[in-house]
């Protein structure tokens, strides 16, 4: 970014007119600057000051804590270099940014006029910036102070320095401007967009609490009829649209799939009585026209031969409704039996019909966008538990096609035991309304980098009920400490955000401000990232 020496060069001109002020004898110093240098320096610190402010207000919410640090202390560091950075202030400047970079090179010029007139060191390997030649050959010392090797000499008059003074000020006003009208308009624009997708995931997260306990009822009462009893169980793909009152798109990037268990129902092997409802998807038919399900079992009945996959519909009014056939699997899955879990994926690679089945890294970051979504759409819901870990993360193998498991399709299966339990909410073995992204969090860092947590430390599994949250949130700090040069931007802001959500006992998934923010820190820089990665435009 044009302009940034000045925040390095302009600490370095004060020391330099300093020295210089003190070197003089009280007799040349009465009669040259009529005791008005000390307070022309103390207006150039103000400057300095002034300008320090902007930038770190114009930098904070474009770069986290460290980023921010190394961004100040660092004025000629790697940070800078780029378009990265130059990227970042013009979307958060928006069309201010033209007149800013206007700005920033009138105080960058007033610099380096005031710098010519002191004789420092510049570094001759350096001829392209003076400021940075300047800023190379007087690097502070241990005691962070500037040490001149000679006599400093400064020769500007006393008017030309005032108005030089008084232009600088003129600019830091119009850069305060900038930032100032920046900011009241990201503001203005947060209040219109934010609500969006905070709104989404909770209408989200209440159908999916309404579903489950539909299907529930709907389940409980199959189970009723001596028909079922002596029915095997088999595997049954299923597809249920959401009837939203709202028009808008409830997703968020790559929507997860839902399993309400491992298995579902199937009977016998008499052909199913004539029956045929088109997809509402397609057939332009409204949902709420079809026939309510009293019955889930004798619902599939109806279907499960016919169609490789069956639909549902959940009405505006929290009723199933179907069912009809969905044409929308384009690869056979095998037996439920030949599940595979993402620990598996990463730790023991298996090998199907002679080919060692290993994540690829596009694969790994594609899974972690989807379990991002996954977890701030079905978090404290029925569906989704807040303990879980890559071993809770199922895939199917595929009979058919180039890939022998089904990557996009994740299942996270809820450990149902009985069907009793369907109906009530599952309870927190440890009370921290954020266990959810702390699991988030190490599963981020065991697909960044490919290996499960407890392969990655050597831990031991532990026994039932001897979760310990604070020794995973541990292992997670020290890990993505241990790795930060190695982790990518999106990952390493998404982990932070999480494991800090975590730490903090006022953050709450359920509040509309947190879960927007949630959105914005993890999952949208996650979507950024693999777009990026696959070589696409962003969204």
């Amino acid at each position: 970014m044009s302009g940034i020496e000045v925040l390095g060069a302009l600490p370095l001109i004060i020391a330099g007119i300093e020295a210089y002020n003190d070197g003089l004898d009280p007799v040349k110093s009465f009669m040259r600057w009529e005791r008005e240098l000390p307070a022309l320096i103390r207006k150039l610190r103000n400057q300095h000051v002034h300008y320090a402010q902007t930038i770190r207000i114009l930098l904070e919410p474009i770069a986290d804590e460290f980023e921010l640090a190394e961004l100040l202390q660092e004025p000629n560091g790697q940070l800078w270099k780029g378009d990265k950075m130059a990227r970042k202030l013009s979307e958060r400047l928006g069309d201010s940014y033209n007149a800013y970079q206007g700005t920033i090179g009138d105080i960058e010029r007033i610099t380096k006029k005031i710098a010519s007139k002191l004789d420092l060191d510049r570094a001759a390997e350096l001829t392209r910036n003076e400021l940075e030649a300047m800023l190379v050959a007087n690097p502070k010392k241990g005691n962070d102070r500037f040490e001149f090797r000679r006599r400093v000499k400064f020769g500007m008059s006393k008017k030309s320095i005032k108005a030089l003074l008084e232009e600088l000020d003129d600019c830091n006003k119009e850069l305060e401007r900038f930032t100032d009208k920046s900011e009241r308009i990201e503001t203005i624009r947060r209040k219109i967009i934010k609500p969006s997708f905070a709104n989404r995931l909770q209408r989200i997260q209440k159908y999916a609490f309404t579903l489950h306990e539909t299907l529930s009822t709907c389940w409980s009462l199959s189970f009723s009829s001596d028909a079922a009893d002596s029915q095997l169980w088999g595997w049954q793909a299923a597809e249920i649209l959401v009837e939203d009152e709202e028009d808008d798109d409830l997703s968020l990037p790559r929507p997860p799939t839902l399993s309400k268990s491992r298995k579902t129902v199937s009977f016998g092997d008499k052909p199913p009585p004539p029956y045929s409802v088109d997809d509402p998807t397609t057939s332009g038919a409204s949902p709420s026209s079809l026939e309510e399900i009293k019955d889930l079992c004798a619902s599939i009945q109806k279907l499960h031969k016919s169609s490789p996959c069956i639909g549902f519909s959940f009405d505006t009014k929290s009723r199933l409704r179907g069912a009809y056939t969905v044409d929308t699997l384009t690869r056979k899955q095998v037996a439920p039996s030949e599940l595979l879990t993402l620990e598996q994926l990463l730790d023991q690679p298996p090998t199907i019909k002679g080919r060692v089945v290993k994540l690829s890294k596009k694969e790994r970051y594609s899974l972690a966008l989807t379990l991002a979504s996954s977890t701030l759409q079905l978090n404290a819901t029925p569906w989704f538990k807040d303990q879980w870990c890559a071993k809770d993360v199922f895939f199917h193998q595929t009979e058919s096609g180039p890939r022998l498991v089904d990557i996009d399709r994740p299942y996270v299966v809820p450990k149902i035991e009985v069907l009793a339990t369907l109906t009530s909410r599952p309870k927190r073995s440890f009370q921290n309304k954020n266990t959810v992204l702390l699991a988030l969090a190490v599963a981020l860092l065991e697909l960044y980098f490919g290996v499960s947590a407890e392969n990655h430390r050597n831990l031991e599994t532990q026994p039932a009920g001897a979760f310990n949250p604070w020794m995973l949130c541990a292992m997670a700090y020290e890990w993505a400490d241990e790795e930060q040069e190695n982790l990518s931007a999106a990952f390493s802001g998404a982990v932070n955000h999480c494991l800090r959500c975590f730490n903090d006992p006022s953050a709450n998934l359920q509040d509309a401000e947190f879960l927007q923010a949630a959105v914005e820190c993890i999952v949208l820089p996650l979507q950024e990232e693999l777009h990026q990665f696959l070589g696409k435009a962003g969204p």
